[in-house]
Order: C-alpha cells, then sequence, then structure tokens
C-alpha cells in the first residue's frame, strides 16, 4: 500500500515537472523571437524579475516564471529556497538557451528544461552552521538541546577568529561557545532553518537562566548581532572560516551552561522539551506549537528592552500558552483576564490555595496589560515583572507536563476548556 502511495505521488510530481518545462520552453521561445535579451546583461540585474520588467515584450513572462518558482519550491521545500529556484532557473538556464538560439531545438530545449527541473526536485544539501554564543559558558562536553549542539570554542577555534578579526577582537574573551546546527538546504534556506532553531534553544535557555526585571541588561546570552546592540552576525558554515564583521562591548553575566541552566530542570523535563523541539512540524499539534511560541515570547521578555515592552512580551506569552476561545459567548460572559486567569489556576495550581493564589496574580498581571497597552500606566516595577514572567515561566513548563500527562486528550484550545471545566465541577473524591 505504501509503494502504490509513493508511486502515486511521483507520478503526480513528475506530471509537474512536464508542464513546468513547457512553461520554460515558453519563455525561451519569447527570449529568441528577437529583442534584446542575447545582449542584455542578465548578471547585472538587480533582482532576477529585472529582465521581465524592463522590456514590454517580456512582461507576461513574468507571471510565468513566478508560477514555475512557486511550483519547484512545493516539490523540495525543505532544501530549496526562493533566491536559489530563481537563481537557478534564470541564469543557470533561460539566460543559457536564450543566448544561443541557433544551438537547439525545442524538443532539446524540452529535455534541458526538465533536466534542469529534476536537478531542483532531487537536490539535498546539509551545512554545518555555527554561531557564535555571547556570553555563554560550557564546562566539558557539547550539550545537545532540540536541534542544537552547543560547544565550548577551542583554542584553534579563537586563534582563526583572531586571525581574521585582529581589528576588531578587543571583546573575544567573551566568546566561549557555538551553537552548531546540521542544517538542510541550500545556503540561504539551510541559514534560515538553522536561524530559528538556535533561537528557539536559546529562548529556552534565557527564561531559565536570566531574570525579567532587575538586572536584565547584564544578561546577553544570544547570538551576536541579535542580542547585542550595533553588529552585524558571525557565522561559520561547514567549519571554515567566519563570515561578516561584529563589535561588542560591555560586561555581561556570563552563566555555566550545566551549571546555571540544565540544573534548573529535572532530566524528565528536558527530555519532554527535547522530544517536543525534535518533533516534525506538521505533526505537532495546536496546543504544541502554542507553547514553543509562549516560550519564544518568554525568551524575548528577557533581552534588553524598556520595562513596559517586556512586561507586555510576558504578557503576550501568556495569551499565546493558553488563549483562544471557543465560543464567544463564554468569551462575553466571562471575559479574557478572568479565562486566563481560571486555566492557569488549574494547568499550574498545586491545591486549592495555590490555584487561588495563581488566579489572583494573574487577574493582577494581565489586568495591567490594557493600562500599559493604552499608555495608562507607566509605573511598572522591576520585581512586578520578575514576578509575572516567573509565574508565566511556571505555567509553560506545567503546561508542558500537562500536555504529556494527557496525550491526545489536550491538544487543542476546545480541549483544554472542556478539561478546565471538567476540573472546575468534579468533587472531592472523583477522578
Amino acid at each position: 500500500m505504501k509503494e502504490t502511495s509513493l508511486s502515486k505521488k511521483q507520478k503526480a510530481s513528475q506530471s509537474t515537472i512536464d508542464r513546468l518545462a513547457q512553461n520554460l520552453v515558453e519563455l525561451v521561445e519569447m527570449f529568441r523571437k528577437g529583442g534584446p535579451a542575447g545582449d542584455y546583461k542578465w548578471f547585472g540585474s538587480t533582482h532576477p524579475h529585472t529582465i521581465f520588467e524592463s522590456y514590454s515584450g517580456y512582461q507576461s513572462g513574468h507571471s510565468i516564471f513566478n508560477t514555475v518558482v512557486q511550483d519547484v519550491l512545493k516539490l523540495n521545500p525543505d532544501m530549496l529556497s526562493m533566491s536559489e529556484v530563481e537563481r537557478k532557473l534564470l541564469y543557470t538556464f533561460l539566460k543559457q538557451q536564450a543566448s544561443w538560439p541557433a544551438q537547439l531545438g525545442k524538443q532539446e530545449i524540452m529535455n534541458k528544461a526538465k533536466g534542469c527541473l529534476n536537478e531542483l526536485v532531487q537536490f539535498k544539501d546539509w551545512h554545518d552552521i555555527d554561531f557564535p554564543i555571547a556570553n555563554l559558558l560550557l564546562e566539558g562536553e557539547p550539550v545537545k538541546l532540540g536541534h542544537v549542539t552547543f560547544m565550548a570554542a577551542t583554542e584553534q577555534d579563537i586563534k582563526q577568529w583572531e586571525k581574521d578579526y585582529m581589528a576588531l577582537l578587543q571583546g573575544i574573551a567573551d566568546i566561549h561557545v557555538f551553537g552548531r546546527v546540521n542544517a538542510p538546504g541550500d545556503f540561504e534556506k539551510a541559514l534560515s532553518y538553522s536561524i530559528s532553531q538556535v533561537n528557539r534553544a536559546l529562548d529556552i535557555v534565557r527564561i531559565l537562566c536570566f531574570p525579567f526585571g532587575p538586572f536584565t541588561d547584564t544578561c546577553r546570552i544570544g547570538v551576536i548581532g541579535e542580542i547585542s546592540f550595533n553588529t552585524s552576525t558571525p557565522i561559520r558554515i561547514n567549519q571554515r572560516q567566519f563570515v561578516t564583521q561584529f563589535r561588542d562591548t560591555g560586561f555581561y553575566e556570563q552563566p555555566e551552561l550545566r551549571k546555571h541552566i540544565l540544573s534548573k530542570l529535572e532530566q524528565h523535563q528536558w527530555n519532554l522539551i527535547n522530544q517536543l523541539i525534535l518533533k516534525p512540524e506538521d505533526s505537532r499539534d495546536n496546543l504544541e506549537n502554542k507553547l514553543l511560541d509562549g516560550i519564544h515570547w518568554l525568551g524575548e521578555a528577557t533581552k534588553p528592552a524598556t520595562s513596559r515592552a517586556r512586561f507586555a512580551k510576558i504578557s503576550f506569552a501568556l495569551e499565546t500558552l493558553i488563549g483562544g476561545e471557543p465560543k464567544d459567548e463564554d468569551l462575553k460572559v466571562r471575559g479574557i483576564t478572568a479565562m486566563l486567569a481560571e486555566r492557569a489556576a488549574f494547568v499550574a495550581g498545586k491545591d486549592l490555595a495555590d490555584r487561588l493564589k495563581v488566579d489572583a496574580d494573574i487577574r493582577k498581571y494581565y489586568g495591567w496589560r490594557s493600562d500599559i497597552v493604552h499608555g495608562g500606566r507607566r509605573d511598572i516595577s522591576l520585581s512586578d515583572i520578575d514576578n509575572f514572567g516567573i509565574l508565566v515561566r511556571r505555567l509553560a513548563l506545567a503546561l508542558l507536563e500537562k500536555l504529556d500527562e494527557l496525550g491526545g486528550n489536550l491538544s487543542t484550545v476546545e480541549e483544554l476548556e472542556s478539561w478546565v471545566r471538567t476540573q472546575r465541577y468534579t468533587l472531592p473524591g472523583q477522578s
């Protein structure tokens, strides 16, 4: 049964390639009708679409070209970026065929087009991309978190860096760790993928280690260029030389990954986090995605910013984690604050007294959100920001465990609301 399904998929892919090859032949014929295509400085274009936009006779080819690009991306979405597909189709195929009109006939061009398209659809590549992590120390062996491996910088790494950027490396001592991702795709696709994975891992590191309120400005774990202001981001691809430059100044906290971060959670909690990150995106359910998005906003709240901005980001995290209402009429009756407070109390509260405390604190802090957003409150204390952040972090970890405990019975907002309702009306002694 599986082979039949695969065969159908292959046939559908080949049918698409045949259709797209015909489109490419049509574009070649358009360029061969005369006009300036043969003499045009293709590589001087600021964008692949320039060749279509510059001459009236080619403008109809713009939409044809876009269709081919988008359909190729659908056939190999994990490996190809739009810029790579555009570059290969325009410069490697169209330019060559349009520039030599006497060389190949229509069927030969068709065969060349199919070859080019098949090459793109079958393209696979992986790159080890290393991101220097500012202000983090690592004791001992590498640590894997999701798709990221944190590695201590070696003496050779430092020497290579010093050799390439001798004039700019006054602050190099602050770089002791690299985050490596084995990323799929062409360079642009791999870079985009690796950035998202490193930042996801760093969000988790930050929310466990850094304060949300006091001393946040001295806590800057992150990728150079994103966590530090006025910098660009250096990266290393396939363990070769670094590219781009950076400059950084200031003294910041340098926590140790094992001692100050990994020790914050029990091993089974780390296992749950890793399982969630490593789970394919298309197989995650609604609440799993909300949990990851909520962690992201909590991580953002630990970065240097104004007090009100950090408080607002913690509010976003709360809303993302457990917000969403299946029935509008229920929302009108209870209100958003009451809904969030109740859900938080049942997810994170350990007993009656604890639930009442969580409920009251969520009502208090989230009640300030509207004032902040609309400019009515400007006196948020750093201790309040920290307490709010710690409370929402606790909620995120409790939700992580609750999703594991209840499995597929807690995968959507509707199921979360149903579960809370059940908890609300369950009598003592009932399960």
